[in-house]
């Protein structure tokens, strides 16, 4: 009898061991996800783009390029993260309206928690008829990066996830 037991305890043991491989990897990030909002502003007729990053891989990311360690946690990085961001934003991220190229314009960050927000913005006094986005932050960085947009034009909102470097999604209103 005692050797049933000890069979089926290793069957037990095996079958556990089967199910437990066979779950995926689960990551302490899993989701790299950014969030950007773009919408056109009739009140002051300008184009603005509140993007919403992960604090962590941002930090590193920018880190890497100025080979210093930062982190938005510390007054004395923050200025230069500050900089750092707004440069690599103005590498990775294209706006077009009605087809033409857009130079939005830096206005600041803030950190909310795990979060970075940027803000940007461009004048553009009428309203479009489409909105053109591509946010290619780190694409070439992190496999399971999606970079979500929401463009907002009169009310009217579309979306859409970017999942590929040199893709610009277009909205048409």
């Amino acid at each position: 009898m005692q050797g049933k037991l000890h069979h089926i305890y290793i069957i037990a043991v095996v079958g556990v061991l089967f199910v437990t491989l066979d779950q995926p990897i689960v990551h302490a990030h899993d989701d790299y996800r950014s969030v950007s909002h773009l919408e056109w502003n009739d009140a002051d007729g300008s184009v603005e783009l509140v993007i919403e990053i992960h604090r962590h891989p941002l930090e590193t990311k920018l880190s890497l390029l100025l080979d210093q360690r930062l982190s938005f946690l510390s007054n004395d990085d923050y200025g230069k993260l500050e900089v750092a961001t707004k440069n690599y934003l103005a590498k990775n991220i294209v706006v077009d309206v009605d087809g033409e190229p857009v130079n939005m314009v830096f206005l600041g960050l803030e950190t909310k928690g795990e979060t970075v927000i940027a803000y940007l913005e461009a004048d553009w006094p009428d309203q479009p008829q489409s909105l053109g986005f591509m946010n290619s932050i780190f694409l070439d960085d992190l496999p399971e990066q999606i970079n979500t947009v929401l463009a907002t034009v009169m009310g009217t909102r579309f979306g859409g996830d970017i999942t590929g470097a040199g893709r610009l999604l277009r909205f048409d209103f």
